[in-house]
């Protein structure tokens, strides 16, 4: 150490000496020259560096609750030169695994997870030079207990609309139909449903996915906390038929005749299914009268679908019953 000193203190005076006979451009190489050196003597000196690394609990059962939240890192130092620190970075380590199966055995209790069980999982991904220093916590002790259960039904909060023109051939629908939660019995006794978080969307077009969330409920734990919110919009079209009304129930023996005999149809279809409909499709019919009528709803009779909606014009037919 002593000896970069004096080699700071010439190089300072020979700095000094220049500055005052030299131009500024040589004043400014002999300061970066300076700052070379400085930068390589810091380099090799031995450091300590604080870093984090997540932590990742396996073996804990859906049903067991902590007292307590657990951490989520440990933080710990190392001593090592410089340039080897700088090599470091707390996104390249790899989260430490501790497996909490045999702790979890019980219906209640404590867990105990000290710092010297992972102080070896931490060396590994260190280099041989480092030293490890202190690891914090030095200890993780919680308590824990087994919650109730209860499987409940899960309902949509909000509305998915379609685009003008547009109509569904796949309902909004949720990949998740119901979730087990987890609380205290008394709790849980009050849900009968859950809610998703709110959902507002217009205009859906094609297909949709969307990742959404269930409503938190305070005391409840969720076995599944996200599900998808799915549907599939098709662009729709009209198409216009005109058709016979033919009488239907007509008992034996008797003639029902209908004016007008024909009427327009109109359906609302999708726009890639425009050739898969046509008049063989199509069926207008008016069921004889039970009663003393003047005139007939006529009905339109449809087996595609690829049909969405159809109406009929006129929308009555008259008769008369001939015997």
């Amino acid at each position: 150490m002593s000896s970069f000193k004096s080699i700071l203190i010439k190089v300072w005076r020979a700095v000094r000496t220049f500055a005052g006979t030299r131009s500024l451009l040589t004043f400014l190489l002999f300061l970066l020259f300076a700052a070379v050196l400085w930068y390589g003597h810091a380099l090799n000196v031995v450091r300590e560096r604080t870093m984090r690394v997540p932590i990742e609990y396996i073996g804990i059962p859906d049903d067991v609750a902590f007292a307590s939240e657990l951490p989520t890192e440990f933080c710990f130092d190392i001593r090592d030169q410089g340039k080897r620190l700088r090599m470091y970075s707390s996104d390249n380590l790899s989260p430490i695994q501790i497996d909490l199966t045999r702790q979890l055995a019980e219906s209640s209790g404590t867990i105990h997870i000290a710092a010297e069980q992972v102080r070896p999982k931490i060396t590994d991904q260190l280099q041989g030079t480092a030293k490890l220093q202190q690891v914090r916590p030095e200890l993780i002790v919680a308590e824990y207990y087994h919650q109730s259960s209860k499987r409940v039904p899960v309902r949509l909060n909000g509305e998915l609309l379609p685009a003008a023109q547009y109509s569904y051939t796949k309902q909004p629908t949720l990949s998740l139909h119901s979730v087990v939660v987890y609380g205290k019995k008394e709790l849980l006794d009050s849900i009968t449903e859950v809610f998703t978080e709110p959902v507002s969307s217009q205009g859906v077009k094609d297909t949709f996915d969307q990742v959404i969330s269930l409503q938190p409920i305070e005391g409840v734990r969720f076995a599944q906390q996200q599900l998808t919110l799915s549907a599939i919009a098709e662009q729709f079209t009209e198409k216009r038929f005109t058709l016979a009304v033919c009488p239907e129930g007509v008992p034996q023996g008797a003639k029902m005749r209908l004016f007008p005999p024909t009427a327009e149809v109109t359906v609302q279809l999708y726009l890639s299914h425009f050739n898969d409909v046509d008049e063989r499709t199509l069926h207008l019919v008016c069921q004889y009268p039970s009663s003393t009528t003047s005139a007939l709803p006529i009905k339109v009779k449809y087996s595609s679908p690829y049909i969405i909606n159809a109406r009929v014009n006129p929308a009555e037919a008259e008769y008369i019953i001939e015997r």
